[in-house]
């Protein structure tokens, strides 16, 4: 355990060579006051202790056709005596809607903030980092997985495939137990290419822009195309650098294409370190 425990702290070193990535803080706020709101320079997102009150979900239902972003935060003035509760929604890629209630109390603000999410995400807001991967090779579209994956990547200031000629393909898994992973995700491109975290960036455009990793209570990682990702074969795979355990460990991948919506793979390691597992192939075709 002491081994794998230093193995993975002095991966951790060579990872934080140069540049820090964006997913080395702790979790942020997914954003600032948004714009439409009209609030823009009154205020900022209200903070308090670990709370972070500014979170992005995403909705999507393939029988329906359906694939919305529903933001909601609570804004705080700057002299901190008044507070709004803002929603901006709409179809993933326009402008969208936005409503703005207040000003009001901090506690109204809050309540109703916490309100919206159960209805959009049916968790409460004390719960909304409870769900997470599952296993086997099932595999589902939006859901609860797709709003906490969501959510993590917004923390950790990932881009994302929000438009055509866009790739985007995230890990999550779960760390709420005493057996840990540093779980690596690598992609390799149509050229042959592989983007991993001892190689971030590709010719072709690719990037691991979020490496949350071992020791990180809700770890996630981003590879990217933020545009012109090139056409053709994909190859997925996650790969368990280290762990301080031997049993399997779960893990869900998520995969945008062309802005489109999130496709979700459940899968799990087979508990030996230093194994790849597959997760998907696919072929990729600008719309």
């Amino acid at each position: 355990m002491v081994a794998r425990v230093a193995a993975a702290k002095a991966k951790g070193k060579a990872k934080a060579k140069g540049k820090s990535l964006p997913g080395r803080s702790l979790p942020r706020s997914a954003g600032s006051v948004a714009p439409s709101s009209g609030l823009t320079g009154k205020g900022k997102i209200l903070k308090e202790g670990g709370d972070v009150y500014d979170v992005d979900l995403n909705v999507s239902d393939a029988s329906k056709n359906m694939n919305k972003f529903y933001r909601m935060q609570v804004v705080e003035s700057n002299d901190k005596k008044q507070f709004w509760f803002v929603q901006h929604w709409g179809r993933t890629g326009t402008s969208g809607q936005t409503q703005v209630k207040g000003p009001t109390s901090k506690d109204s603000a809050i309540k109703l903030l916490m309100a919206k999410f159960k209805q959009k995400s049916k968790k409460s807001w004390a719960d909304r980092g409870s769900a997470g991967p599952g296993t086997g090779d099932s595999s589902a579209r939006g859901g609860k997985g797709t709003y906490e994956l969501t959510a993590r990547l917004q923390a950790a200031g990932a881009k994302m495939a929000s438009v055509n000629g866009a790739v985007a393909i995230s890990l999550m898994w779960l760390h709420d137990t005493k057996e840990k992973n540093d779980l690596d995700l690598w992609v390799t491109a149509p050229s042959g290419e592989r983007i991993g975290f001892n190689h971030k960036k590709s010719k072709c455009g690719g990037h691991l822009d979020v490496d949350r990793r071992m020791f990180h209570p809700k770890p996630v990682e981003n590879i990217v195309w933020t545009k012109n990702a090139p056409a053709g074969n994909y190859k997925v795979e996650v790969h368990n650098y280290a762990a301080n355990h031997q049993k399997p460990k779960k893990f869900t991948v998520g995969i945008v294409q062309n802005g489109g919506k999130m496709k979700l793979l459940n899968k799990a390691t087979n508990g030996k370190e230093k194994v790849f597992t597959k997760v998907a192939a696919f072929k990729y075709t600008r719309k």
